[in-house]
């Protein structure tokens, strides 16, 4: 029987650079990822599935990458467990609430004066004496008619 399953271990090659080896790590952390950010819940069950079992083909792929299947499926269950906590909570109608206490980043100021767009301190009152003859808001009068 010739295929995947004929395919040499980690053991058994010098380089462990080699585009196959990478190829079965990526096989790996695409399985990790889909087990715990996939927005697909079919795939993330399927993924998470995978890697509690821990079947042959789980074992393969490992082994495959390079890694220890017990110390890959010991660093994976905290996250599983997160993720079907995630899971079950919303779907049994848990809302997610995102903190009120965080805080926006401050904003550059610049030390120029005039450059806000908010006036300061209290609007100046017009009174209707002065506004005849130009102070305090309004066009000089320069003819009585």
């Amino acid at each position: 029987m010739k295929g995947i399953y004929a395919q040499k271990t980690l053991s058994e090659i010098d380089e462990s650079g080699t585009s196959e080896h990478d190829l079965w790590i990526a096989v790996l952390s695409k399985a990790a990822h889909d087990a715990i950010y996939s927005s697909d819940w079919r795939e993330s069950r399927l993924a998470i599935s995978w890697f509690k079992t821990g079947g042959f083909n789980f074992r393969t792929v490992c082994e495959y990458a390079g890694r220890e299947p017990e110390y890959v499926h010991r660093a994976m269950e905290l996250p599983i467990k997160r993720r079907e906590a995630h899971m079950s909570m919303i779907r049994n109608g848990g809302r997610l609430y995102v903190a009120e206490t965080r805080q926006l980043p401050k904003q550059h100021r610049s030390h120029y004066r005039g450059t806000g767009t908010r006036k300061r301190g209290r609007p100046r009152k017009k009174d209707s004496t002065m506004v005849l003859r130009g102070s305090k808001g309004g066009r000089p009068r320069l003819y009585d008619l």
